[in-house]
């Protein structure tokens, strides 16, 4: 999947990430922008691997829970910017998601 659809969509957000699964994860994330594909994060170091269990509460309060695949990072002064795609997403988060995607859209 290209990044520019992965981007596609994304809304403007500050969402703490407050589970990052993976070995040597960043130890604060917060999530710039989310999208039906996937999300930027912020964090304060480069995640290692390809793939991390990521669970966030949406501002509606509802938590989600997925796995993402790091598809591209930048770094700069000791911070990173990292787009994620989302892999697999529970049926019950995806319904939570875009439901408030749709509703950010509206607004």
């Amino acid at each position: 999947m290209p990044i520019e659809v992965i981007s596609w969509g994304m809304v403007d957000a500050m969402i703490p990430i407050r589970e990052f699964t993976a070995d040597g994860a960043p130890v604060g994330a917060v999530a710039t922008r989310l999208g039906p594909y996937g999300m930027e994060l912020a964090c304060d170091r480069v995640p290692p691997g390809r793939y991390a269990w990521l669970g966030f509460d949406l501002p509606t309060g509802i938590p989600v829970k997925t796995l993402a695949e790091i598809v591209g990072v930048v770094g700069d002064n000791g911070s990173s910017r990292v787009l994620l795609r989302f892999k697999h997403m529970f049926p019950r988060d995806r319904v939570a998601m875009d439901g408030f995607l749709t509703a950010r859209a509206a607004a």
